[in-house]
């Protein structure tokens, strides 16, 4: 193959380099509760999605190792063909119960999830109406349907109205929203969302990936608001983050469900996730609806870290969640805060365009951070 092919990317990577934009895997050699050894050096992890520390439990990890000597490691083959376990059905049934919904759905991944459902649920003559800070796979969902697309202003109850009075739709009208957005950590305004849904005769799907496990009690956000779960809303939710586990679902109505067992090319076209991450996800999801001192514990110390920085007056977004950005003028500055932090022995990336307009080093608390490392993060922040 000609050398000028690949001359033309390694120019664009030089390109990325030079404006601090190249990213570059990190691969951990071991990791501790929250601490993380990467390249020699130990550092305590404060860019993680295992909010509640599950993925360490050893009821979790147990009961993966349980499913392995029953099933193997591998799924073999998709859910349509012989893929699927036990463990799966008893998943779905109790995802069923814990959203409150007629039926779920298990898929690979969140990205899978989004990418799938919106794909299959959205089509030609119908209308998207999606939150301009939605997460890459919803985007990318949308882009994908055959549905027209509107873009309404983050969070922006006025704008998103207007866009419904003034658009006419043929089919059915789709509002999309991520329930905590994972770049600043603040969450939707979900109450108006749903009357709005309910009110103009339109579905609600709802991301709640940030919100499983951490929201309502653990339940999510629809709890959180205190909002019932109708026909018209759809969540959908993860296992890779408060569950600590690999994986995602859609909860909905039956035949909702149905028409994405059908025909959603996601769940249709992968091999199904092995049985060890289906019952560690099971084992993640009892023990969130047991026992609720590690949701009290995650709070706590958001609430420790969100005073620091307040107390420090560092730049930050209304986020109110354990995801916590510390947002800075320009990316040579954020990259400069973050060597200051690893130095300090804190793991915290910038998190850079494109990703955000906004260059940040995106702290995420968890219930696994002990005393002494909540301390030592509040230390370091005084430092920088």
């Amino acid at each position: 193959m000609s050398e000028k092919i690949f001359e033309i990317f390694e120019k664009k990577i030089e390109n990325l380099k030079l404006q601090n934009l190249y990213r570059s895997v990190r691969d951990l050699k071991s990791r501790e509760g929250m601490k993380i050894t990467i390249k020699g050096k130990k550092l305590i992890n404060f860019a993680s999605n295992d909010y509640l520390g599950l993925s360490q439990h050893p009821v979790v990890k147990n009961s993966a190792i349980e499913a392995i000597k029953l099933f193997g490691v591998g799924g073999g083959a998709s859910r349509l063909l012989s893929g699927g376990t036990i463990f799966h059905k008893k998943m779905e049934e109790l995802l069923s119960k814990f959203k409150n919904s007629q039926k779920s759905l298990i898929f690979n991944s969140g990205y899978t999830a989004n990418l799938s459902a919106i794909q299959s649920i959205a089509q030609e003559g119908d209308l998207i109406l999606s939150d301009e800070f939605n997460h890459a796979s919803i985007i990318d969902g949308c882009r994908l349907s055959k549905a027209e697309k509107y873009i309404y202003k983050h969070c922006d109850i006025e704008d998103l109205y207007r866009l419904i009075k003034k658009t006419k739709c043929k089919g059915k009208r789709i509002i999309i929203t991520d329930s905590v957005f994972s770049m600043d950590g603040d969450i939707a305004p979900l109450q108006e969302l749903y009357e709005i849904c309910k009110n103009e005769e339109a579905l609600l799907y709802l991301d709640d990936a940030h919100g499983t496990g951490v929201l309502g009690d653990g339940f999510g956000a629809l709890k959180h608001f205190d909002l019932k779960t109708e026909d018209f809303v759809i969540q959908m939710g993860t296992f890779s983050k408060a569950l600590g586990s690999f994986g995602a679902f859609i909860c909905a109505s039956s035949s909702l469900i149905d028409w994405l067992i059908n025909t959603s090319r996601g769940f249709i076209y992968s091999t199904a996730l092995p049985a060890s991450v289906i019952a560690s996800s099971y084992s993640a999801l009892k023990l969130i609806l047991e026992d609720k001192s590690l949701i009290k514990k995650l709070w706590e110390n958001t609430n420790k870290v969100r005073e620091t920085i307040k107390k420090l007056d560092l730049l930050t977004t209304h986020s109110q969640t354990p995801i916590i950005p510390i947002l800075f003028k320009d990316l040579k500055e954020a990259l400069k805060a973050s060597k200051i932090l690893a130095g300090l022995n804190i793991y915290a990336p910038v998190i850079r365009p494109p990703t955000v307009k906004i260059p940040r080093i995106r702290l995420t608390v968890t219930a696994a951070h002990t005393e002494e490392e909540i301390e030592a993060l509040i230390e370091a922040l005084g430092r920088l």
